[in-house]
């Protein structure tokens, strides 16, 4: 059977017989583009909001209220010192706009590589500090928030 492919922004999609099947998001490292292995810790158990944004690359929890509410409280501890409260930055960027340090930053995907992964100065990998990948689709949720208000 053949097989038509297209690109949609964060991976190939192949369609057979009406059937689309999109390949997994690729991460990448923020300061060097090099792939980025996007992996639970020891103890974590990827949530479905997970899985289902290492497929598409599209954030469940935009929108949902309860992840929003914790998205706000997680990113009031780890984030607001940096960023502020607002999110519009003071030693770290600002996260809302579209003044980007990263211009990768401007997708789900690509903040998810930054706060995962890391980047240059003080920002840190929040894997390596021990946040949930659940945790921080909720952070990005919550900052995307912001720009709204």
């Amino acid at each position: 059977m053949k097989a038509s492919f297209w690109v949609c922004g964060v991976g190939a999609v192949a369609a057979w017989a009406g059937v689309a099947l999109a390949e997994a998001v690729e991460f990448r490292q923020a300061l060097t583009n090099a792939p980025l292995e996007v992996k639970p810790a020891a103890n974590e158990v990827e949530t479905d909001a997970v899985k289902r944004f290492k497929q598409t690359g599209e954030n469940p929890y935009r929108g949902n209220q309860a992840a929003l509410a914790d998205g706000k409280r997680l990113y009031a501890t780890n984030c607001a010192l940096c960023h502020l409260p607002d999110g519009t930055g003071r030693i770290g960027s600002s996260l809302i706009g579209t003044d980007w340090s990263y211009p990768r930053v401007a997708t789900d995907v690509g903040m998810f590589e930054v706060v995962y992964g890391g980047a240059s100065g003080a920002m840190q990998s929040f894997a390596k500090r021990g946040m949930a990948q659940d945790q921080m689709l909720k952070i990005i949720a919550y900052v995307r928030s912001l720009a709204k208000t």
